[in-house]
């Protein structure tokens, strides 16, 4: 009997080739079935065809190599296109399980495995008669085994070779694309974490950077212990939440966290916004709500609650409660005169010093442009408010340094007492700022108390400021003409323009009444302008070669185009440069020396005179003297008023003309009315004398202009020789000629 399988294992070797043919079609397969991370659908297809021809030849060839192993003792050879029936029924069989299901897959192959065997074993043609020859068509054993061996390895080599060509060509293309991600994600401006089963596995840039530390440092950390806290929610019903990004250094840092799915399964992604730059914004936006931006100080939304707070606090404790409300004096003049910057420093160096003025339980607060307010808390009254009040009008007094340059400047306070200016929080800030404005009228630098009737006196006030922008529309100013004289002669050398005013009600305003008003309305420059070009038209038109004087204003003065509004006035006039002579008062000059010094001298270019106003009234007149260009110095009339009384008062006027002589600048006194103080002036050499005594202001209309050389009516036989003992030694040397004569020629 012929035992099939004893004829198979007689050839061991065809044996070993077909497992072998068999395994490697198997490993080829499978690893071309095995899709990648990065496949696409062409991908998937290449791989799938690629398997079934290697699955399909090699499941043939060991099909066939295993039948090539049988040895019945008799000859055989095969049919050819039978054997290769089954190769294609393989293929064909794989081609159309690789899309059915499971059950199905299994039931056809087992179809086309089963197929192919029998197939192949029709192609085997027994020689039962020993000693018979093959068939001319038959294939001999010899050859098939070649030819199946042959191209059995040449097949599963190219597949196996294109196979790992196409392994590796993926795992570059991988590599490449996880490069691009890796520098996608490092781009990214967010910080973002992948995280699996609260661990961290990876890290971009961005994030690293937000927790100040490196990926080694990052990387195995649980989440938890980055952000405490964290909760992990489903990422369809995400949500950005806030939380504390722990820093290395133990520091806290806001930021936003939302989840979303990672790539692969069970990780996730986490992003961080730093909310940094965000909670910092916001914060200086509640700033920018409560506090002024450039001082730092409380603005008045903030200042109001503090003051109903301490008003509250008042009631329960039982103790005082004062409102300073604080104003820089021509904050606007000098601001504008040396420029916005130079006026925020003022700002600044101002809040500084009340800042350094109040105790812990005060608020000091900015109010306005220069006002500025204080909360005086538990105090006892009055004494403790007069005290910082005093104190407040020193320090502001003393030189704001702006480059390097001392700037003048000076507050009034307004000082409200709880309750008695008021049992709420506005009625307090209104009184204050009345007593404010009530320091402010009786001049510079000083401070009062609020008291009752001062808001009948501020509503008159504002009714007269808006009559003053009617009186300069209406034409209701007028120019009256005061005299000055050398005393010696008593000729007449000029005339000083005084601006009047006469209300359609009211009659005659005084000018100390209108004039600190127009200052506050901002109306002196425009009324000052007004008196300046009045007063030349009108001077050109006398006959008589005397001097105009005409008061600039502070705020004229500091005004950047003062030089060429002159010039352009005595253009259009045409009234010659030496006959104008323009008074400045001290306090303008110690505003700004540097700015002023430099107008003074364009000025003086244009060929005007320059005169100090009320000359000894400040602290440092001396120094101007010997800095400024003055022509002439005009000494106040309270020191006139003093001397037939005062020895000391003719002494300083005595030094003064001394000085000016030493000088050689020119004297006018101011306020003669009495033929004993015009007698001593004229002992002691004084230039110019201005009064009552030698002519009250008159209208353009009452003057003699045409009188070549101008005479006062008083006749110096009457005038008495001696006054006091300082005139008459004055006297005994005689008098000595003064600048203005020999330079008119008298």
């Amino acid at each position: 009997m012929l035992r099939v399988v004893g004829c198979i294992t007689q050839d061991y070797a065809l044996v070993a080739l077909a497992c072998l043919v068999c395994l490697l079609a198997a490993h080829t397969s499978v690893r071309l079935l095995t899709p990648g991370r990065t496949d696409d659908h062409r991908q998937r297809a290449i791989r799938t065809c690629a398997a079934l021809l290697t699955f399909g030849t090699g499941v043939w060839s060991s099909d066939l190599i295993g039948i090539l192993a049988f040895h019945p003792g008799l000859p055989f050879s095969f049919d050819g296109p039978l054997c290769a029936l089954p190769l294609i029924l393989a293929i064909a069989a794989m081609g159309l399980l690789a899309r059915r299901s499971a059950g199905w897959v299994s039931a056809f192959l087992a179809l086309a495995v089963t197929v192919m065997h029998f197939t192949a074993m029709a192609s085997v043609r027994l020689d039962l008669e020993s000693g018979t020859a093959l068939a001319p068509a038959a294939t001999p054993k010899t050859v098939l085994i070649v030819a199946v061996g042959a191209g059995c390895f040449l097949i599963l080599s190219l597949v196996l070779a294109a196979a790992s060509t196409f392994d590796r060509y993926l795992t570059n293309r991988f590599a490449v694309e996880a490069r691009r991600f890796r520098t996608l994600a490092d781009a990214a401006f967010e910080g973002l974490i992948f995280e699996r089963e609260g661990r961290i596995i990876d890290t971009n840039l961005a994030m690293r950077e937000l927790a100040g530390t490196d990926a080694k440092a990052l990387v195995g950390r649980p989440l938890a212990d980055l952000i405490p806290g964290i909760v992990r929610q489903p990422s369809a019903n995400e949500q950005p939440t806030e939380y504390d990004l722990f820093l290395p250094d133990g520091r806290r840092r806001p930021v936003e966290i939302l989840w979303r799915d990672g790539p692969d399964r069970g990780s996730r992604v986490v992003a961080v916004r730093d909310l940094s730059r965000q909670k910092a914004s916001e914060a200086r936006t509640k700033r920018l709500a409560r506090f002024d931006p450039l001082t730092g100080l409380p603005n008045r939304e903030m200042f109001e609650q503090q003051l109903r707070k301490a008003l509250a606090l008042s009631d329960r404790a039982m103790a005082g409660v004062a409102l300073l409300y604080v104003d820089l004096d021509r904050f606007g003049v000098v601001s504008e005169a040396l420029g916005q910057a130079a006026g925020e420093q003022i700002l600044i160096q101002a809040a500084q010093r009340l800042t350094a003025m109040i105790r812990e339980a005060d608020t000091v607060a900015r109010l306005g442009r220069d006002e500025f307010a204080i909360i005086q808390s538990l105090t006892e009254q009055p004494t403790e408010a007069a005290a910082l009040a005093e104190r407040v009008v020193t320090e502001m007094a003393l030189p704001y340094t702006i480059d390097d340059q001392p700037i003048g400047m000076t507050a009034c306070v307004g000082v409200a007492l709880y309750p008695a200016g008021g049992t709420a929080a506005p009625d307090l800030i209104k009184s204050a700022v009345l007593a404010m404005r009530g320091a402010r009228d009786g001049g510079r630098g000083r401070w009062r108390y609020f008291e009752p009737g001062m808001d009948l006196l501020l509503r008159t006030k504002r009714s007269l400021g808006h009559d003053l922008r009617t009186a300069l529309k209406e034409g209701q100013f007028s120019l009256n003409y005061q005299p000055f004289v050398e005393p010696a002669t008593l000729e007449i050398a000029g005339y000083e323009a005084l601006l009047r005013w006469d209300h359609p009600e009211r009659g005659r305003v005084p000018p100390a009444e209108f004039i600190p008003l127009a200052e506050e309305f901002g109306l002196i420059v425009p009324i000052g302008n007004w008196v300046l070009t009045t007063a030349c038209a009108e001077a050109a038109s006398w006959g008589a070669p005397v001097i105009i004087a005409v008061n600039l204003s502070p705020a004229q003065f500091v005004q950047p185009g003062i030089v060429g509004t002159v010039a352009e006035v005595l253009r259009e006039t045409g009234l010659p440069p030496n006959r104008l002579e323009l008074e400045i008062t001290e306090g303008t000059l110690m505003d700004d020396t540097q700015n002023a010094l430099g107008v003074l001298t364009s000025l003086k270019a244009l060929g005007v005179k320059i005169a100090m106003d009320d000359f000894g009234t400040g602290y440092s007149s001396l120094s101007y003297l010997r800095k400024f260009p003055f022509d002439k110095i005009k000494i106040d009339r309270s020191f006139i008023s003093d001397v037939e009384d005062d020895t000391e008062a003719e002494t300083i006027v005595q030094a003064i003309i001394a000085m000016s002589r030493s000088l050689r600048l020119d004297v006018t006194a101011e306020g003669v009315e009495t033929r004993q103080q015009l007698a001593m002036l004229r002992a002691h050499g004084c230039t110019f004398v201005q009064g009552y005594l030698l002519g009250r202001p008159r209208t353009a209309a009452q003057l003699d202009r045409n009188t070549a050389k101008m005479r006062w009516p008083l006749t110096d036989n009457t005038l008495p020789r001696l006054v006091t003992p300082v005139a008459a030694r004055s006297a005994e040397r005689g008098p000595v000629p003064s600048k203005a004569s020999a330079a008119h020629g008298r």
